[in-house]
């Protein structure tokens, strides 16, 4: 459910050079990492109206216009949005006073081996579902045990929804209240204490689930100096283990969060 835009997996080989000479890079061509043989954008595109937490939505306005078919020129835009809008980051501070900011979090901390952990089948039968302590436990039995400094990622397939607009992915039933799923504070504390784990991330618009209104999974995410990825879509192209997650925050001064291009490689 995609917005238009929104990256695919890649899968492609790079060239073969001549003897003696270098091939150029090619747009969609292989990393250079020979270990990896896909990459996956889990990034919604930024456009005006997309769904959000609030009505501030981003609103871009043109300054150059792109030049015609095959001309030079430059094409300028100017977009006004919120720091939090759409796939983004929310850093410790966003919720916890004194907590480190944007440009506090060191590059290493996002870079990092990435844990999916899938709900989607209950999610059908309950939005207000969250990751509980015993889907980790069901999710090592399996898979074996969660590295220490990953992230932990729940795949509930409600970025299906995104093009639906906010009612959609906000899940308003007809007295106002909102229903999507999200992480318990109790498995947040079990995989910062007992795994050691760097950040979260989810594919709706909060950590915590939509019927929350005190948001303990942020307050345990925050106190605990780690981050939070949200809005974050096709989670169900990953595997279970074995992705390295890279998170492009946009690096704002003092910033609370940051848009991001986050990506997968395996």
């Amino acid at each position: 459910m995609c917005l238009h835009g929104t990256g695919e997996t890649v899968r492609s080989r790079t060239g073969d050079a001549a003897p003696g000479e270098t091939s150029p890079p090619r747009i969609g061509a292989r990393p250079p990492h020979r270990g990896f043989g896909h990459v996956a954008d889990l990034s919604h595109t930024l456009a005006p109206g997309m769904p959000s937490w609030d009505e501030n939505k981003p609103v871009r306005e043109t300054l150059s216009p792109p030049p015609a078919d095959g001309e030079f020129g430059f094409y300028v835009q100017k977009w006004t949005l919120t720091e939090h809008s759409g796939t983004h980051l929310d850093a410790p501070g966003h919720v916890i006073g004194g907590g480190r900011l944007v440009p506090d979090i060191d590059p290493a901390e996002l870079v990092v081996p990435a844990v999916v952990i899938d709900v989607r089948e209950r999610v059908a039968e309950d939005p207000d579902t969250t990751v509980g302590v015993n889907d980790v436990t069901a999710f090592e039995r399996l898979h074996g045990r969660i590295p220490e400094g990953s992230a932990v990622l729940m795949c509930s397939g409600w970025s299906e929804r995104w093009s639906e607009g906010d009612d959609a992915v906000r899940g308003v039933d007809e007295n106002g209240v909102w229903h999507f799923p999200g992480f318990s504070p109790e498995a947040c504390e079990y995989l910062i204490e007992r795994r050691g784990v760097r950040g979260f991330g989810v594919d709706t618009l909060s950590s915590d689930p939509g019927v929350s209104t005190d948001f303990p999974a942020h307050e345990v995410i925050g106190r605990a100096d780690r981050w939070g990825l949200e809005a974050l879509t096709g989670l169900d192209r990953l595997p279970p283990l074995g992705a390295l997650l890279t998170v492009g925050v946009l690096p704002g001064l003092d910033a609370s969060g940051g848009p991001s291009r986050v990506l997968a490689l395996w």
